[in-house]
């Protein structure tokens, strides 16, 4: 019984942490741009404004033999 209080007094003050974590991040202002900030993390060679993606890199040609 103690082991089910324990977990549920910790699922409480993690749930109250992420409610303050998305506090924290709404008044800083760390939610305005969402896609800005989605480019910035899958596309970065995108993220600089330019628009147009950065050209590859030629593939590395090796054979077996």
């Amino acid at each position: 019984m103690a082991v089910a209080i324990a977990l549920f007094i910790a699922g409480i003050a993690m749930g109250i942490a992420g409610a303050l974590m998305w506090a924290w991040a709404v008044h800083s202002g760390q939610l305005r741009d969402l896609e800005r900030s989605k480019q910035q993390l899958f596309w970065p060679e995108i993220a600089d404004g330019s628009g147009s993606p950065a050209a590859p890199a030629p593939p590395s040609h090796t054979e077996a033999r």
